[in-house]
């Protein structure tokens, strides 16, 4: 069996697992280098179970011992390019003690690492598709709240540029659900959440499933709740050395479907961002020194009749 098919097959297991079997699997999902270069008992301590969870684990997907199903994990390891990845994490292993350029260097390694992987890990194919499907949406709702709303910002915020049909759910003074109201099929459901996953954004992907909306997440593993009623799902890694995740990777993924869409947007696209560059220019919301001279004569112009 090869590191996607079990990786699939994992996830697709993943409700029917024990509350222990699900700690590990979560994980080897989430951590699969950590299957290819750790002792059984190393991996078990980091992933907060014991080792026999492991041997059981191997044994629930028909791998007759725990170094049987390191293989899969082992020849992806070659293949991959996560590498970066590891080495990022023996960064962060090795701590900043107390120095700022050691700890910056942490930073930056973790997030180069995070993009790295968060692109070659999903694909050309996913990205595409993700793209493909949220193009074709009648409207496009954005759910994400707390740290992910930045994110979802983002993504509506440029993508009002070239398109009117995206509702940003905001929950002002508790109104989130009141958003979806008008959510119907045809429409598309972009939400994004890490963990600890904000329940009204993985309410909102359920409710928009129940109602025929076709779902595309932005989340950090197979078996994030997110992923569930997913339609399409983009990884995002966020590992870090600060106490919180990352957001960056989230941002960057953001954008790439941004770019896919602007490509195969044509003609009408074009002329939606020329007409948005235009009105922005009629407000003149961003600063130019011929902006503040304009602005500076027009307040001290003289009224009719006056000297």
């Amino acid at each position: 069996m090869d590191f996607a098919t079990l990786s699939k097959r994992i996830a697709e297991t993943f409700p029917r697992l024990s509350p222990q079997l699900q700690r590990a699997a979560r994980h080897v999902l989430d951590r699969p280098d950590d299957v290819a270069l750790m002792s059984m008992r190393g991996l078990a301590a980091r992933a907060g179970v014991h080792p026999s969870t492991m041997v059981r684990l191997a044994r629930a997907f028909d791998f007759t011992s725990y170094n049987q199903l390191r293989e899969p994990f082992q020849q992806h390891l070659r293949i991959s390019p996560a590498g970066y990845l590891a080495r990022a994490r023996d960064l962060q292993a090795r701590g900043a003690e107390g120095e700022p350029a050691a700890l910056l260097w942490d930073l930056l390694s973790a997030d180069l690492a995070n993009l790295r992987v968060s692109f070659e890990a999903n694909g050309v194919g996913k990205f595409a598709a993700a793209a493909e499907t949220l193009s074709g949406a009648e409207r496009i709702y954005v759910a994400g709240l707390r740290s992910s709303y930045p994110v979802a910002f983002f993504f509506h915020y440029v993508y009002r540029m070239f398109r009117s049909n995206a509702v940003l759910l905001e929950g002002h003074a508790g109104t989130f659900a009141d958003g979806l109201r008008a959510l119907a099929s045809g429409d598309v459901m972009l939400a994004i959440s890490v963990e600890p996953y904000t329940v009204e954004t993985v309410k909102a992907v359920e409710y928009a499933k129940g109602q025929g909306a076709a779902v595309v997440v932005l989340t950090d593993s197979l078996v994030s709740p997110l992923a569930e009623s997913a339609d399409h799902v983009l990884i995002v890694n966020n590992e870090t050395p600060s106490f919180f995740h990352s957001v960056a990777p989230a941002i960057a993924v953001a954008e790439a479907l941004i770019v896919l869409m602007v490509a195969e947007g044509g003609p009408a696209t074009l002329e939606s961002i020329e007409k948005s560059e235009g009105q922005l220019a009629n407000f003149y919301a961003y600063w130019r020194s011929q902006t503040v001279k304009k602005r500076h004569r027009a307040r001290h112009r003289p009224k009719d009749g006056a000297r």
